[in-house]
Protein backbone atom coordinates (compact mmCIF):
# COMPACT_ATOMS: atom_id res chain seq x y z
CA UNK A 1 0.00 0.00 0.00
CA UNK A 2 1.31 3.30 -0.90
CA UNK A 3 2.52 5.89 1.64
CA UNK A 4 1.73 9.25 2.31
CA UNK A 5 5.50 10.03 1.53
CA UNK A 6 4.98 7.98 -1.87
CA UNK A 7 2.04 10.74 -2.68
CA UNK A 8 4.37 13.30 -2.00
CA UNK A 9 7.24 12.28 -3.88
CA UNK A 10 4.73 11.61 -6.92
CA UNK A 11 3.05 15.12 -7.18
CA UNK A 12 6.33 16.80 -6.47
CA UNK A 13 7.78 15.16 -9.39
CA UNK A 14 4.30 15.92 -11.62
CA UNK A 15 4.38 19.50 -10.38
CA UNK A 16 8.06 20.58 -10.39
CA UNK A 17 8.32 24.44 -11.23
CA UNK A 18 10.06 26.34 -13.90
CA UNK A 19 10.07 29.62 -13.10
CA UNK A 20 12.93 31.09 -11.67
CA UNK A 21 11.30 33.19 -8.66
CA UNK A 22 10.23 29.66 -7.22
CA UNK A 23 12.88 28.97 -4.51
CA UNK A 24 11.01 25.81 -2.85
CA UNK A 25 8.78 23.99 -4.91
CA UNK A 26 6.00 21.12 -4.35
CA UNK A 27 7.20 19.02 -1.78
CA UNK A 28 10.89 20.09 -1.36
CA UNK A 29 10.33 21.73 2.20
CA UNK A 30 7.51 22.58 4.85
CA UNK A 31 6.62 25.85 2.75
CA UNK A 32 6.48 26.66 -1.09
CA UNK A 33 9.21 29.65 -1.15
CA UNK A 34 8.84 32.31 -3.48
CA UNK A 35 10.96 35.47 -4.35
CA UNK A 36 8.24 38.61 -4.55
CA UNK A 37 10.28 41.61 -5.46
CA UNK A 38 12.91 42.23 -2.00
CA UNK A 39 10.71 39.47 -0.04
CA UNK A 40 10.53 35.64 0.37
CA UNK A 41 6.79 35.09 0.81
CA UNK A 42 6.29 30.85 1.73
CA UNK A 43 3.12 29.69 1.48
CA UNK A 44 1.90 26.14 2.87
CA UNK A 45 -1.47 24.18 2.59
CA UNK A 46 -2.33 21.40 5.74
CA UNK A 47 -5.71 19.40 6.27
CA UNK A 48 -7.16 17.81 9.85
CA UNK A 49 -9.73 15.43 9.45
CA UNK A 50 -12.56 14.82 12.81
CA UNK A 51 -11.48 11.33 12.72
CA UNK A 52 -7.74 11.10 12.25
CA UNK A 53 -6.49 14.58 13.82
CA UNK A 54 -8.72 15.57 16.69
CA UNK A 55 -8.07 13.61 19.68
CA UNK A 56 -11.16 12.94 22.37
CA UNK A 57 -12.58 15.71 24.23
CA UNK A 58 -11.71 18.29 21.77
CA UNK A 59 -13.28 21.59 22.60
CA UNK A 60 -14.82 23.42 19.45
CA UNK A 61 -12.78 26.78 19.72
CA UNK A 62 -9.41 24.03 20.20
CA UNK A 63 -10.39 22.31 16.74
CA UNK A 64 -10.03 26.23 15.05
CA UNK A 65 -6.88 26.69 17.19
CA UNK A 66 -5.05 23.60 16.15
CA UNK A 67 -6.02 23.91 12.39
CA UNK A 68 -4.12 27.53 12.03
CA UNK A 69 -1.34 26.10 14.78
CA UNK A 70 -0.46 23.60 11.86
CA UNK A 71 -0.14 25.69 9.12
CA UNK A 72 2.02 28.85 11.17
CA UNK A 73 4.24 25.44 12.52
CA UNK A 74 5.03 25.41 8.75
CA UNK A 75 5.64 29.01 8.56
CA UNK A 76 8.03 29.11 11.76
CA UNK A 77 9.75 26.46 10.63
CA UNK A 78 11.28 28.53 7.35
CA UNK A 79 12.46 31.44 10.42
CA UNK A 80 9.24 33.49 8.34
CA UNK A 81 6.71 35.90 9.98
CA UNK A 82 2.94 34.54 9.38
CA UNK A 83 1.12 36.72 7.75
CA UNK A 84 -2.66 35.64 6.25
CA UNK A 85 -4.76 32.67 6.62
CA UNK A 86 -7.27 30.99 4.79
CA UNK A 87 -9.44 27.94 5.54
CA UNK A 88 -12.08 25.68 4.08
CA UNK A 89 -14.38 23.99 6.35
CA UNK A 90 -16.35 20.89 5.72
CA UNK A 91 -19.54 21.10 8.62
CA UNK A 92 -21.62 17.97 8.87
CA UNK A 93 -25.46 18.11 8.54
CA UNK A 94 -27.19 20.24 11.05
CA UNK A 95 -23.53 21.58 12.78
CA UNK A 96 -25.19 24.41 14.97
CA UNK A 97 -24.22 28.24 13.94
CA UNK A 98 -23.04 28.78 17.88
CA UNK A 99 -20.29 25.68 17.60
CA UNK A 100 -18.74 26.95 14.45
CA UNK A 101 -18.89 30.32 15.92
CA UNK A 102 -17.05 28.85 18.70
CA UNK A 103 -14.40 27.19 16.31
CA UNK A 104 -13.71 30.39 14.29
CA UNK A 105 -13.10 32.10 17.71
CA UNK A 106 -10.35 29.41 18.62
CA UNK A 107 -8.75 30.37 15.04
CA UNK A 108 -9.02 34.60 15.77
CA UNK A 109 -7.37 33.52 19.24
CA UNK A 110 -3.96 32.22 17.83
CA UNK A 111 -4.05 34.40 14.85
CA UNK A 112 -4.06 37.53 16.99
CA UNK A 113 -1.28 36.18 19.00
CA UNK A 114 0.89 36.33 16.03
CA UNK A 115 -0.75 38.91 13.99
CA UNK A 116 -2.33 36.80 11.30
CA UNK A 117 -4.98 38.28 9.18
CA UNK A 118 -7.83 35.83 8.58
CA UNK A 119 -8.84 37.00 5.23
CA UNK A 120 -11.13 34.47 3.55
CA UNK A 121 -11.93 30.63 2.61
CA UNK A 122 -14.84 28.45 1.80
CA UNK A 123 -17.43 26.71 4.17
CA UNK A 124 -19.27 23.52 2.60
CA UNK A 125 -21.11 20.13 3.92
CA UNK A 126 -20.19 17.01 4.26
CA UNK A 127 -19.91 13.40 6.16
CA UNK A 128 -16.94 14.26 8.57
CA UNK A 129 -16.63 17.33 10.04
CA UNK A 130 -12.51 18.44 8.41
CA UNK A 131 -11.07 21.45 7.74
CA UNK A 132 -8.03 22.63 5.47
CA UNK A 133 -5.89 25.74 6.02
CA UNK A 134 -3.43 27.52 3.75
CA UNK A 135 -1.18 30.34 5.40
CA UNK A 136 1.12 32.68 4.04
CA UNK A 137 4.19 33.97 5.71
CA UNK A 138 7.14 36.40 4.50
CA UNK A 139 11.07 36.77 5.57
CA UNK A 140 14.33 38.10 4.00
CA UNK A 141 16.26 34.54 5.01
CA UNK A 142 14.06 31.63 4.67
CA UNK A 143 15.55 28.12 6.30
CA UNK A 144 15.55 25.49 4.12
CA UNK A 145 16.40 21.82 4.76
CA UNK A 146 18.93 20.80 2.51
CA UNK A 147 21.25 23.56 3.90
CA UNK A 148 22.82 21.37 6.76
CA UNK A 149 26.50 21.41 6.40
CA UNK A 150 28.98 18.71 8.08
CA UNK A 151 29.75 20.16 11.24
CA UNK A 152 26.96 21.44 12.04
CA UNK A 153 25.04 20.74 15.40
CA UNK A 154 21.81 19.77 15.89
CA UNK A 155 19.03 21.42 18.32
CA UNK A 156 15.18 20.86 19.08
CA UNK A 157 13.19 23.97 20.92
CA UNK A 158 11.63 21.46 22.84
CA UNK A 159 11.11 17.21 23.79
CA UNK A 160 8.87 15.48 21.45
CA UNK A 161 6.67 12.83 22.38
CA UNK A 162 4.61 14.44 24.82
CA UNK A 163 1.36 14.92 22.14
CA UNK A 164 1.52 10.93 21.97
CA UNK A 165 2.37 10.13 25.24
CA UNK A 166 -1.36 12.58 26.48
CA UNK A 167 -2.93 11.14 23.60
CA UNK A 168 -2.24 7.30 24.52
CA UNK A 169 -3.30 8.15 28.27
CA UNK A 170 -6.61 9.44 26.81
CA UNK A 171 -6.92 6.27 25.79
CA UNK A 172 -6.55 4.67 28.42
CA UNK A 173 -9.28 5.69 30.04
CA UNK A 174 -7.54 9.08 31.90
CA UNK A 175 -9.87 12.52 31.34
CA UNK A 176 -8.46 15.50 29.48
CA UNK A 177 -7.82 16.95 32.74
CA UNK A 178 -5.26 14.14 34.29
CA UNK A 179 -3.26 13.63 30.97
CA UNK A 180 0.71 14.73 31.07
CA UNK A 181 0.83 17.41 28.99
CA UNK A 182 -3.21 18.60 28.09
CA UNK A 183 -1.82 21.80 26.29
CA UNK A 184 0.71 19.60 23.60
CA UNK A 185 -2.28 17.56 22.45
CA UNK A 186 -5.32 20.12 22.61
CA UNK A 187 -3.15 23.68 21.89
CA UNK A 188 0.10 22.55 20.61
CA UNK A 189 2.39 26.23 19.98
CA UNK A 190 3.46 26.75 16.38
CA UNK A 191 6.87 27.85 17.52
CA UNK A 192 7.51 31.20 15.75
CA UNK A 193 9.34 33.46 17.47
CA UNK A 194 11.84 30.90 18.04
CA UNK A 195 11.46 30.58 14.07
CA UNK A 196 12.00 34.14 13.74
CA UNK A 197 15.15 33.88 16.26
CA UNK A 198 16.42 31.32 14.31
CA UNK A 199 16.31 32.13 11.27
CA UNK A 200 19.29 34.62 11.61
CA UNK A 201 21.88 32.10 11.75
CA UNK A 202 20.57 28.58 11.66
CA UNK A 203 21.09 26.81 8.71
CA UNK A 204 18.69 24.08 7.66
CA UNK A 205 15.24 23.95 9.86
CA UNK A 206 11.98 21.92 9.98
CA UNK A 207 8.77 21.05 12.03
CA UNK A 208 7.88 17.97 14.10
CA UNK A 209 4.63 16.99 13.32
CA UNK A 210 4.77 13.08 12.26
CA UNK A 211 7.81 12.63 14.21
CA UNK A 212 11.35 13.82 15.36
CA UNK A 213 12.66 10.49 13.28
CA UNK A 214 11.02 11.76 9.90
CA UNK A 215 11.83 15.60 10.55
CA UNK A 216 15.55 14.53 10.80
CA UNK A 217 15.35 12.06 8.06
CA UNK A 218 14.43 14.69 5.77
CA UNK A 219 17.17 17.55 6.72
CA UNK A 220 19.65 14.63 6.11
CA UNK A 221 18.55 13.50 3.10
CA UNK A 222 17.79 16.94 1.24
CA UNK A 223 21.21 18.01 2.62
CA UNK A 224 23.34 14.64 1.60
CA UNK A 225 24.68 14.45 5.24
CA UNK A 226 24.04 11.85 8.20
CA UNK A 227 22.96 12.92 11.24
CA UNK A 228 24.62 11.21 14.18
CA UNK A 229 22.42 11.50 17.71
CA UNK A 230 23.36 11.99 21.46
CA UNK A 231 21.61 10.86 24.54
CA UNK A 232 19.42 13.27 25.39
CA UNK A 233 17.35 14.36 28.83
CA UNK A 234 14.04 12.46 28.71
CA UNK A 235 13.35 13.09 32.48
CA UNK A 236 10.10 15.07 31.69
CA UNK A 237 8.79 12.11 29.95
CA UNK A 238 10.27 9.20 32.27
CA UNK A 239 7.90 10.51 34.97
CA UNK A 240 5.12 8.73 33.36
CA UNK A 241 6.72 5.99 31.25
CA UNK A 242 10.48 3.62 31.65
CA UNK A 243 12.80 4.89 29.49
CA UNK A 244 12.32 2.67 26.80
CA UNK A 245 8.71 3.94 26.28
CA UNK A 246 9.92 7.14 26.54
CA UNK A 247 12.80 7.43 23.88
CA UNK A 248 10.26 5.04 21.56
CA UNK A 249 7.95 8.76 21.72
CA UNK A 250 11.21 11.28 21.65
CA UNK A 251 11.93 10.07 18.31
CA UNK A 252 8.48 8.57 16.52
CA UNK A 253 5.71 10.27 18.32
CA UNK A 254 3.85 13.17 16.39
CA UNK A 255 2.09 16.09 17.10
CA UNK A 256 4.80 17.72 18.50
CA UNK A 257 5.48 20.46 16.20
CA UNK A 258 8.75 21.58 17.60
CA UNK A 259 10.96 22.83 15.46
CA UNK A 260 14.66 20.92 14.60
CA UNK A 261 17.27 22.87 12.95
CA UNK A 262 21.31 22.82 12.33
CA UNK A 263 23.69 26.03 13.27
CA UNK A 264 26.96 26.32 14.91
CA UNK A 265 25.77 27.18 18.43
CA UNK A 266 22.20 27.66 20.21
CA UNK A 267 20.61 27.73 23.46
CA UNK A 268 18.48 24.94 22.17
CA UNK A 269 18.48 21.44 23.39
CA UNK A 270 20.97 20.08 21.64
CA UNK A 271 20.81 16.49 20.10
CA UNK A 272 23.25 15.95 17.72
CA UNK A 273 25.71 16.61 14.87
CA UNK A 274 25.74 16.73 11.32
CA UNK A 275 28.27 14.35 9.53
CA UNK A 276 29.18 13.12 6.67
CA UNK A 277 27.11 9.92 5.38
CA UNK A 278 23.50 9.78 4.83
CA UNK A 279 20.71 8.91 7.13
CA UNK A 280 20.08 9.11 10.80
CA UNK A 281 21.92 7.26 13.86
CA UNK A 282 22.03 6.86 17.39
CA UNK A 283 24.61 4.97 19.60
CA UNK A 284 25.41 3.74 16.44
CA UNK A 285 22.35 2.45 15.59
CA UNK A 286 20.03 3.61 12.18
CA UNK A 287 17.19 5.31 13.41
CA UNK A 288 14.25 4.20 11.17
CA UNK A 289 12.05 6.75 9.15
CA UNK A 290 8.83 6.50 10.83
CA UNK A 291 6.30 8.27 12.81
CA UNK A 292 2.57 9.18 12.44
CA UNK A 293 1.69 8.59 8.97
CA UNK A 294 -2.20 9.82 7.25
Amino acid sequence: MPSEWDYVELASRIFSSSRSEVLAGAGEDDCAVVRLGERLAVFTADSLHEKADFPPQMREWEKGYMSLAVNLSDVAAMGAEPAYFLYTVTLVENYPTEKFEEFCRGVLKLAKKYGVDVIGGDTDRGDEFSVSGFAVGFSGRVLLRRCAEVGDRVFLTGITGKAQLSLEQLFSGLSREEIAFPEKLYTPEPRVREGLRISRYAKACTDVSDSLAISLHQIAKASGVGIELKPVDLSELEEFVDSKKALELFLYAGGDYELVYTCDDDAGIEIGRVVEGEGVYLNGRKVEFRGYTH
